[in-house]
């Protein structure tokens, strides 16, 4: 029986607007989660849970395992919790599935029968994605999936250091062609936000203002256009 294609607006086949790789700072936790990855592809049974506060990176990451593993990959944040059902009916369960902002589904009775239902049919990798930790409580209706939840390898990310806060700044700016006197880049050193996705947003406002003004990037004009950023 050839299954039907699910309602075409409960899928995001291209990745989300605004994530690149061109600049993409791979740390040793990275590489020992693409290790666990790599395994658990290979033992078609393992599950990974890996959690964080806003602008951490954790959706570039998950985008980055889909492409580097040929992982399915869904933003729960964009898909109805009613639709959870028809989705993963739907996927490959062959193939590993990487869902991302898994909170939107948790606490919803139907979407959470639907994800254990394919988590013991699955016979491949999965990757959850969400900002809290499983263990918060409160945070799942369905008793099973929770055991499931709290049987996963469960790791925070944690956000660059400063070393790579700093290189991934230096790549923006050479990406979008920005020149920086050496003491504007005294300047900010100590005060670039250590969130990559803020870091990100800061280099993309300097651009605009600067093209905006066509003015020279200066340290009072950063002090005046910035300073709330900063």
């Amino acid at each position: 029986m050839i299954k039907s294609l699910p309602l075409q607006e409960i899928l995001k086949f291209e990745k989300p607007a605004g994530y690149s790789f061109d600049c993409w700072i791979e740390t040793r936790q990275h590489r020992m989660i693409l290790d666990y990855v790599r395994d658990a592809m290979t033992e078609q049974s393992a599950e990974l849970w890996i959690y964080g506060p806003l602008g951490v990176g954790k959706t570039h990451f998950a985008l980055f395992v889909a492409e580097h593993f040929d992982c399915s990959y869904y933003d729960c944040g964009d898909i109805d919790p009613a639709k959870a059902s028809e989705l993963l009916e739907w996927l490959d369960i062959d193939k590993g599935l990487i869902l991302d902002r898994i909170d939107f589904w948790l606490n919803d009775m139907e979407a959470e029968s639907a994800l254990f239902s394919w988590w013991k049919r699955k016979r491949n990798a999965l990757v959850l994605v969400s900002e809290h930790s499983p263990h918060v409580d409160h945070q799942f209706n369905l008793p099973d999936l929770r055991s499931r939840a709290h049987a996963s390898m469960i790791l925070r990310l944690e956000g660059l250091n400063d070393e790579e806060i700093n290189e991934l700044f230096h790549c923006h700016l050479r990406s979008l062609h920005i020149e920086l006197s050496s003491d504007v880049l005294r300047f900010l050193a100590p005060r670039l936000p250590r969130n990559p996705s803020r870091l990100m947003s800061l280099v993309h406002l300097i651009d605009q203002e600067s093209l905006r003004d066509q003015r020279k990037i200066t340290i009072p004009w950063l002090k005046q256009f910035l300073s709330p950023q900063l």
